[in-house]
C-alpha cells in the first residue's frame, strides 16, 4: 500500500512540476526559465525537482517524449487503412488535451526537432501506404513527399493552435484530409511527371 501512495505522490509531484514549467513558458522562452523559477512556482524544493529532472530543458524534453510515445503507441494500435481518420483524430484529440504543451512545441520552438520527430513517426507509420503513394511516387522522392505532407499537417495544426482550437478535432481531420486530397490531385495532374515512375 505504501508503494501505491508513493507512486501517486511521485505522479502528483511530476504533474505540478510540468504545470509550473508550462505556466512559466507562457511568458518566457525555455532558456529564460531556471530550476529555481520552476520550484518556486510549484512550491517544491530544488531537491524534489532534481530527483526527477536535470534542468528545465530535460523537463521539457521529457514532456515532449511522453507526447510522442503516445503518438507512436496510437500508430502501433491503428490499422494502416484507418490512419486517415481514426489515427489522425486520436492525435488531434491528444494535441487538444495537451494544448499548452503543443502550443510551445509546435508554435513557439524555433528549431526543426519537432519536424524531424514527426517525419520519423510518419516513416514509421508508412505514409506512402496512407496516401496510396507507393505505386505512384518514385521511391527516391518519397522522403520529399513525406516532408511535404507532414509539413502541411504541422502548418494546419499550428494555425489551429494559434487560433486557440476553434474547430473540433473531427473538423480538423476533415480539413487536413480535404487539403491532402486536393494536393494529391494537383500533384497527379501536374506536369511534374519526372516525380513518377
Amino acid at each position: 500500500m505504501a508503494g501505491i501512495k508513493g507512486n501517486r505522490r511521485i505522479l502528483y509531484t511530476k504533474k505540478i512540476i510540468k504545470e509550473s514549467l508550462l505556466k512559466l513558458l507562457e511568458t518566457r522562452e525555455i532558456h529564460q526559465v531556471t530550476v529555481t523559477d520552476i520550484c518556486k512556482n510549484a512550491d517544491i524544493n530544488r531537491g524534489t525537482f532534481y530527483a526527477h529532472y536535470k534542468d528545465a530543458y530535460d523537463l521539457l524534453q521529457s514532456m515532449e517524449d511522453e507526447l510522442f510515445s503516445q503518438i507512436v503507441k496510437y500508430i502501433s494500435e491503428t490499422p494502416a487503412e484507418k490512419y486517415y481518420d481514426s489515427l489522425l483524430l486520436k492525435v488531434l484529440e491528444l494535441i487538444k488535451e495537451n494544448k499548452d504543451l503543443c502550443k510551445i512545441l509546435i508554435c513557439r520552438q524555433g528549431d526543426n526537432s519537432l519536424l524531424d520527430k514527426l517525419i520519423f513517426i510518419a516513416n514509421k507509420a508508412d505514409l506512402e501506404h496512407i496516401y496510396n503513394a507507393s505505386d505512384e511516387i518514385n521511391k527516391s522522392y518519397s522522403n520529399y513527399y513525406i516532408r511535404y505532407i507532414v509539413g502541411g499537417c504541422i502548418a494546419i495544426i499550428q494555425t489551429w493552435l494559434e487560433n486557440d482550437l476553434p474547430e473540433s478535432p473531427k473538423e480538423v481531420v476533415k480539413i487536413i484530409n480535404s487539403v491532402s486530397i486536393l494536393s494529391n490531385t494537383y500533384i497527379t495532374n501536374s506536369n511534374t511527371n519526372h516525380l513518377f515512375k
